[in-house]
C-alpha cells in the first residue's frame, strides 16, 4: 500500500477517535484535552528535572544572551530571504507556483517531507524547543504550570506551560531570553546535526564503482527507449571502462545511431544493453531548430555533409557554419522500419535542411542581457544536446551532496548558495537517500559494519532533525506575534526605548514637548510589532499567490 495513502487512512482513524471521545466526553479535564485534531496530554511530573536542569544559572544566563542574538541573526537572515523572495516571484512561472500544501511543514501533507524522517524530525525539533522554553522559564523564577506531550496517532512533540501572568510581571531581558532560547536552540541542535552528519557519518559513503550516474534523460531520447532510468550508473561502453561523467561527454561514435554495448549497475546488479549511439538532441529552444522540425530525441548524423561523431564537433561545425543559408542537414529518429520489421533509430527523411541564425540575433530576441559583442560571427541552432540523450553526474556525486555540503567556498556568496542548495536537497529529490541511490554506495571505515539500509537511515534521520530543527528555529524567529520572533522584538524594542528615554531638555520644555508615557511607549511598540507581523505574514503569503497573478 502506498505510504501517503495509509498515513490518510490512519489519520481518518484517528480523528474519528478524537470525536468519539469528544462525544462521550472522554476528554476535557484538566490532564486530557483537545487542541485541534492534536490531543493534549497534560502532567506535573517532569517539573523536578527543569528545575535540576536551570540550577547553573550563570551557564543559562550566559546562553540566553547568546540565544537573543541567534535570534536577532536568524530574523535578519529569514527577512532577508522573503524580501528577495518576494522580488523573484516576478521570474517564476504560474504554472510552478508552490501548492497550498507546502506552507504546511506537516510530514504526510507536505509532499517533499517524507512520513517517518519527517515525524522524527519534528518531534524532536518541537521537544528541544519546548524544553529551551522551559528551563529559561524556571531560571527566570517564572513557576511552569504544566509540561506534556502532543499526540497525532504518535507523540508529536512537548509543551510546557509557565504562567502567563509571571512572564508579563517579569523584565524585559528575561522575557526575552526566555523566548529566544526556543528558536536559538533548534538552530544549534540542526548546526551539531549538520556538523555529525558531515564530518563523521557521510565520509564513510563510497561508491562502490566508478562511472557516470545518469541524473536526467531526454524525452525521446536512446536511453529512454532502451531501458535506461535514473539513479542508473553507466560503467563501460564498448568494453572501455566510464570514471566519471567526463568520460560520457567526451565519447565519440564512428557512426551515429549504430548499437554500442553499455554496461551499467542498477540497484546492485551489473548488466548489459545495445543501445544507439551519438549526440542526441536534449530540448529545442525558439529559433532555426524549431523551424526545421528538429525534435528532442533526436540524433544529429551530419551537418552541411560532416559526420556528427561527438558533442565537441558538434559545437564546432555549428559556429563554424554560415548562418541565414539553407544547410543540409539528417538526423535519425525513432520509428518503425518496415525493412527490418522493428522499431529503432531510423533516418527521418521529412528533415533535410536548416537555416542557422546568429547567435547575437538569438540572444537580443530573447536573452539580452547576456548578449555579447563576439556573438554575431557565431551561428546558432538552437538547441541542447548530450550522449545517449542523458545528464550524468560523477559517482560519487551524492556522497559528496552530504560530507561537503557547501562546496567549494572561496567567497561569502558560495557559501550562501551553498547553504541555500543544502536547504533545498528535499525539493531536488536528494533526501531521504533509499534505494536505488543508496544501492551505488557503501559504508567503509569504522562503519563498515553498518549494514547499508541501516547506514542511510542514520544520515536520513540526522539531515531530517537537522532541517526540521532550523526550518521551525528560524520561523519562529520572525518577527511576528504571535511566534517567539514577534516577542522578542517587542522585548527589544522596549529595552532600546528605556535605554534612549531622556529627561526633557530646555528646547523640549521651550517648545513644549513632554516625553512619553509608560502607556503611550507601550503603545507605540505594538503598533510597531503589529504592522512587522502584518508584513511577515504578506511575505509568506504572497510565495504562493504571487506567481498566480505576476509570474511569467
Amino acid at each position: 500500500m502506498d505510504g501517503y495513502l495509509l498515513a490518510l487512512i490512519i489519520l481518518v482513524v484517528w480523528i474519528a477517535i478524537v470525536l468519539v471521545g469528544h462525544r462521550f466526553k472522554f476528554w476535557g479535564n484538566k490532564n486530557v484535552s483537545l487542541y485541534g485534531p492534536l490531543l493534549m496530554i497534560k502532567t506535573q511530573r517532569g517539573k523536578e528535572f527543569l528545575n535540576r536542569m536551570a540550577r547553573p544559572t550563570r551557564f543559562w544566563g550566559a546562553y540566553g544572551r547568546i540565544s537573543i542574538w541567534i535570534c536577532i541573526a536568524s530574523m535578519a537572515l529569514l527577512m532577508f530571504l522573503l524580501v528577495w523572495e518576494a522580488f523573484l516571484i516576478f521570474r517564476i512561472p504560474a504554472s510552478a507556483a508552490p501548492s497550498p500544501e507546502m506552507a504546511l511543514a506537516l510530514p504526510g501533507i507536505n509532499p517533499i517531507i517524507p512520513l517517518w524522517y519527517g515525524i522524527i524530525g519534528i518531534a524532536i525539533a518541537v521537544f528541544v524547543h519546548e524544553i529551551a522554553h522551559g528551563i529559561m522559564s524556571r531560571v527566570a523564577r517564572i513557576k511552569v504550570e504544566s509540561m506534556g506531550l502532543l499526540f497525532l496517532v504518535i507523540p508529536m512533540g512537548a509543551f510546557v506551560e509557565p504562567n502567563e501572568n509571571e512572564i508579563k510581571k517579569t523584565t524585559p531581558h528575561k522575557r526575552g531570553r526566555l523566548y529566544a532560547a526556543g528558536p536559538a536552540t533548534n538552530v544549534i541542535l540542526g548546526l551539531i546535526c549538520l556538523f555529525l552528519l558531515a564530518s563523521l557519518i557521510a565520509p564513510a559513503a563510497k561508491p562502490i564503482s566508478e562511472g557516470a550516474i545518469i541524473a536526467g534523460i531526454g524525452d525521446e531520447s536512446p536511453a529512454s527507449y532502451y531501458g535506461l532510468g535514473i539513479w542508473c550508473e553507466i560503467t563501460s561502453v564498448d568494453g572501455n571502462g566510464i570514471g566519471n561523467a567526463k568520460d560520457i561527454e567526451n565519447l565519440s561514435f564512428e557512426e551515429p545511431g549504430k548499437p554500442v554495448i553499455m554496461g551499467y549497475l542498477y540497484r546492485g546488479e551489473q548488466s548489459e544493453i545495445e543501445i544507439p549511439g551519438g549526440v542526441v538532441i536534449t530540448g529545442v529552444l525558439e529559433g532555426p531548430a524549431f523551424n526545421a522540425g528538429i525534435k528532442p530525441g533526436m540524433i544529429i548524423e551530419s551537418l552541411n555533409g560532416t559526420i556528427i561523431h561527438n558533442t565537441t564537433q558538434f559545437r564546432t561545425v555549428i559556429e563554424n557554419e554560415t548562418h541565414n543559408n539553407s544547410i543540409n542537414i539528417t538526423v535519425l529518429s525513432y520509428s518503425y522500419d518496415f525493412l527490418t520489421d522493428e522499431y529503432g533509430f531510423f533516418r527521418n527523411d521529412s528533415i533535410i535542411n536548416i537555416t542557422l541564425t546568429t547567435k547575437w540575433l538569438y540572444y537580443y530576441k530573447y536573452n539580452p542581457n547576456e548578449n555579447k559583442e563576439d556573438f554575431k560571427n557565431v551561428s546558432y541552432m538552437g538547441v541542447t544536446s548530450a550522449i545517449f540523450g542523458v545528464r550524468t553526474v560523477d559517482s560519487d556525486y551524492v556522497s559528496k551532496i552530504y560530507n561537503e555540503p557547501f562546496g567549494q567556498i572561496n567567497e561569502p556568496a558560495d557559501f550562501f548558495s551553498g547553504s541555500l542548495r543544502l536547504i533545498a536537497l528535499p525539493f531536488l529529490g536528494l533526501t531521504p537517500i533509499e534505494s536505488p541511490i543508496s544501492d551505488l554506495y557503501e559504508p567503509t571505515g569504522a562503519l563498515s559494519f553498518l549494514p547499508n539500509d541501516i547506514y542511510w537511515g542514520i544520515i536520513n534521520c540526522l539531515y531530517w532533525i537537522f532541517w526540521m530543527n532550523l526550518l521551525l528555529g528560524l520561523f519562529n524567529a520572525l518577527p511576528a506575534i504571535p511566534l517567539d520572533g514577534g516577542y522578542v522584538l517587542k522585548d527589544l524594542l522596549k529595552v532600546t526605548a528605556m535605554r534612549l528615554k531622556k529627561a526633557p531638555t530646555g528646547l523640549d520644555r521651550v517648545i513644549g514637548k513632554k516625553p512619553f508615557t509608560e502607556d503611550q511607549l507601550d503603545r507605540l511598540i505594538s503598533t510597531i510589532v503589529i504592522v512587522a507581523s502584518l508584513i511577515v505574514f504578506f511575505l509568506i503569503i504572497w510565495q504562493f499567490i504571487g506567481p498566480r497573478f505576476f509570474g511569467t
